[in-house]
């Protein structure tokens, strides 16, 4: 090959690639292509962990009893079983069904493996007195609001609040998520059950047939239906219905005979549990047979008559054998009823005025979460403690 025709391939290429360049930017400076969303990744949680990981990463389980204080008032608990936190609300007031004035409460961070302190989230303002609480798929925490008719939401990795406000006079109790990760919630205010979808904001409000019903506690069974108690006076019912994406139901209300029942739970067999207050009774409805069954897990005497002033069964919930577990915050006691036999084992509480109430609940594995409403306590106990 000549030198002549060398030096002309060389120019040749010089040239196309003069001449591609010249398009690229020719090309650039006339199209603007859409600029691509950005991916934020949320920052951690306040106790600096990195990523979110399962339970089985975190701290082994510890059956040792624990107590923890809390900074005000507590009453609702809730697990974040994915990342092994338990929350519990903090409204500083006994609402009825408000508190005498607006506080700016506290959703407290636990761990579950032991139940030891690990902070306090403060609401902002405008918010007020979060009441029962539960956690959603992603560990984002929800409550109740009652003395400012709202919902709230908190999202712990960004330490973000959310909130949306309700008919006037609604006073929002308990509150649950249906299989489809939408809302429930009870308006004891209202006579009303609210629904409220997460990813759309619907918000829907059902009212109940029984006018004035003042629903209380609420619960989801292993087929997804939802009950709920209806705590006026006079009223003495339970209601159920199942869910629907749309937030519109259909109600079926059930007489129990329970005087002014409270809180509700569900066994794995799907029969329903409720406390019966001021009676002294947990009652249970089979759902498949209609009957209904009380039993008396207060008889009249007191194990320590100097902080015993009478009986009020409130919390419930049901563990991996099917006992059921109770607050009775007037005799301060914490026990169990054995449907089997209509066994009761329970322990007094040893403060005089300790006042376990609403908040109880049970981890997977059986250990029992409760609230001593006057003393600000937080206590988990492993269920072997109770004999």
């Amino acid at each position: 090959m000549s030198k002549r025709t060398v030096i002309g391939i060389v120019l040749a290429l010089l040239l196309i690639i003069a001449g591609t360049s010249a398009f690229l930017i020719f090309f650039r400076s006339t199209f603007t292509p859409t600029e691509q969303p950005k991916t934020i990744r949320p920052s951690s949680y306040s106790v600096q962990r990195s990523e979110e990981v399962p339970l089985a990463s975190h701290r082994a389980i510890s059956m040792v009893a624990s107590q923890e204080a809390t900074t005000l008032l507590p009453w609702g608990i809730a697990f974040d079983s994915l990342h092994g936190f338990t929350w519990v609300a903090e409204p500083g007031c006994e609402p009825k069904p408000k508190c005498p004035s607006t506080i700016q409460g506290i959703l407290g961070q636990y761990a579950l493996s032991d139940g030891n302190f690990i902070a306090n989230f403060y609401e902002p303002g405008g918010y007020s007195s979060p009441l029962f609480v539960v956690v959603d798929g992603n560990g984002d925490v929800w409550f109740t609001q009652p003395s400012s008719d709202a919902i709230g939401e908190f999202v712990p990795q960004n330490q973000s609040w959310y909130q949306w406000h309700l008919r006037k006079g609604s006073s929002p109790f308990d509150l649950v998520f249906d299989t489809r990760g939408n809302l429930w919630f009870t308006e004891f205010g209202t006579g009303a059950i609210g629904f409220f979808n997460p990813r759309t904001h619907t918000l829907l409000e059902n009212p109940t047939p029984t006018p004035a019903s003042n629903p209380y506690g609420i619960t989801i069974d292993p087929q997804g239906t939802i009950w709920f108690t209806e705590n006026a006076v006079g009223v003495d019912q339970i209601g159920s219905f199942p869910p629907t994406q749309s937030g519109v139901i259909k109600i079926t209300e059930h007489a129990v005979g329970a005087l002014r029942p409270h809180l509700i739970a569900t066994d794995r067999a799907g029969n329903i549990w409720y406390s019966g207050g001021f009676d002294g009774q947990i009652g249970e409805f089979n759902p498949r047979s209609g009957n209904k069954t009380n039993f008396v897990v207060f008889r009249g005497t007191c194990s320590s008559p100097t902080t015993c002033t009478g009986t009020h069964i409130s919390g419930i919930s049901v563990d991996s054998k099917g006992h059921v577990w109770f607050t009775d915050s007037l005799s301060q006691r914490v026990g169990y009823l054995i449907p089997a036999t209509g066994q009761v084992v329970a322990r007094t509480l040893p403060t005089s005025n300790a006042h376990p109430y609403d908040g109880l609940i049970i981890d997977g594995s059986d250990r029992v979460w409760f609230t001593e409403e006057f003393r600000l306590i937080l206590t988990m106990w492993p269920a072997s403690i109770v004999k």
